[in-house]
């Protein structure tokens, strides 16, 4: 009986007990360089990390010809870089009289007429009330007509100004903006100046407008003796831009049905349509796209990585697609951060189900690349497919120190069709087939040393009687 329960602890701890190997890849892929470089870069489709098998890319792996690995790195998507644009624009200038008028105020050398949205400037002639036909240059300062702005241009920011001379001059300014001539705001003082020097001359041409100025803008000199001779200005605004360095991956996914879980289907997915974007994939935007017709869907965005959890909301939108005669007008996609493989969407009680059929999903995931060193022997594959704890790729400083001056001189690859290794995956199948009969062996062994132990008390409770009818 000891035999009995030694031999079935040792097949307890036989079942439970596994040594570490080297990892298998179960899937692998050609990689064609297309330009060659010292150093490589393959951009991941969405099919290599649905390969993967373990988080965040750490099982992928490049080996050559001969099998032996190639150093790599993971190189994420950058992030927009962000553009100042400056725009300019000729302004138009009128001399002030040389005085304001007794009460103060500055008589415009113009007049503004308004028709509905449209706005007319005319020139006062010469001898009208305020106009004394003083030369330029002695002018008490200047008006400036901005020009009318369109509701998509920038706010001006700035004046530019340009002089005919002196060649050095210090000219304090005041100035005020206005919408229509009769109302003032204050904008601020400055000076404008021109200095000489051996290197070359040194100016301040720019008058700072502030944050919201009016379309004219009334500029007095504090000394107009002191003032430059104005030839021209122009109006300066400045527009923010963002130039996209890594443009994300567009995938495009038709309905499909919704893989088995652990749990029972729920009511809300009678109606809902059911994505698989073919990995866990980093996804920035979510867009319907529709074969024909006007549609309007209020949904419901829900995400998951796995058939085995549950679903997580992503957010909510409405989406259309309307027909105006030969025009049709698309709604804004939903922008959202998510990690996410399977995308279910789900309709208001109130509307329409969505029809699988002129359904499809469009989202946009800033995938990774991949830079390997060009060393070993071509071709080279991509490994993936493997559970490691620890990933195969190198810090990205490690393999390309000085990054910002090999990027551009980075070689060129694509990675062609995923091939099965057959010979993993038998042996993943096996393990699988073990896994679910373990818990059948653990009970057998458990059962077996129950028995055992049974008939050890059973022997030993029957030792005593035997022995007392053996000596009366």
């Amino acid at each position: 009986m000891r035999n009995v329960f030694i031999s079935g602890a040792f097949l307890f701890v036989s079942v439970v007990a596994h040594p570490a190997d080297e990892p298998a890849f179960r899937y692998e892929a050609p990689i064609t360089v297309s330009s060659p470089g010292a150093f490589v870069r393959l951009p991941l489709p969405a099919a290599a990390y649905g390969r993967s098998a373990s988080e965040g890319l750490a099982d992928l792996r490049i080996v050559d010809a001969r099998g032996e690995r190639v150093p790599f790195a993971v190189l994420a998507p950058r992030q927009p870089e962000a553009q100042t644009v400056e725009q300019q624009r000729e302004a138009t200038l009128y001399p002030l009289p040389a005085r304001p008028a007794a009460d103060g105020s500055w008589h415009a050398p113009i007049e503004v007429s308004v028709d509905g949205d449209r706005i007319s400037v005319k020139r006062l002639a010469p001898g009208t009330a305020g106009m004394s036909g003083m030369p330029v240059a002695r002018s008490a300062g200047w008006l400036f007509d901005l020009g009318e702005r369109k509701p998509d241009e920038p706010v001006p920011q700035s004046l530019r100004v340009a002089w005919s001379g002196p060649i050095e001059f210090t000219a304090a300014y005041r100035f005020d903006t206005s919408d229509d001539l009769r109302q003032w705001r204050s904008g601020g003082s400055g000076q404008l100046m021109a200095l000489a020097s051996p290197a070359g001359p040194l100016t301040q041409p720019t008058v700072l407008l502030g944050t919201n100025p009016g379309r004219f803008v009334r500029l007095v000199w504090g000394d107009a003796a002191n003032a430059p001779q104005v030839s021209a200005a122009k109006v300066v605004a400045a527009q923010q831009s963002s130039k996209v360095l890594d443009p994300p991956v567009i995938i495009v996914a038709s309905p499909s049905a919704e893989p088995a879980g652990k749990s029972a289907p729920d009511e809300a997915a009678q109606r809902a349509l059911h994505f698989d974007l073919g990995g866990a994939l980093p996804i920035t935007q979510i867009d319907l796209r529709w074969t024909s017709g006007t549609r309007v869907a209020p949904l419901r965005v829900q995400a998951r990585n796995d058939a085995g959890e549950a679903w997580r909301e992503l957010g909510s939108a409405v989406f259309y697609r309307l027909e105006r005669g030969t025009e049709v007008a698309s709604s804004p996609p939903l922008s959202v951060a998510a990690n996410a493989r399977y995308l279910r969407l789900l309709p208001d009680p109130r509307a329409a189900a969505l029809d699988p059929a002129q359904t499809q999903i469009v989202a946009q995931a800033p995938l990774a690349s991949l830079v390997f060193a060009a060393q070993g022997e071509p071709p080279y594959t991509l490994q993936a497919g493997a559970r490691v704890t620890a990933p195969s790729a190198l810090p990205l400083a490690t393999l390309v120190p000085s990054l910002d001056s090999e990027r551009p001189r980075f070689g060129s690859a694509t990675l062609g069709q995923w091939n099965e290794v057959s010979a993993v995956a038998r042996a993943e199948r096996a393990q699988q087939q073990r896994a679910a009969l373990r818990p059948w062996l653990l009970w057998s062994v458990l059962l077996c040393g129950v028995a055992a132990l049974a008939f050890m008390v059973w022997r030993l409770a029957r030792s005593p009687r035997q022995d007392a009818q053996t000596n009366p």
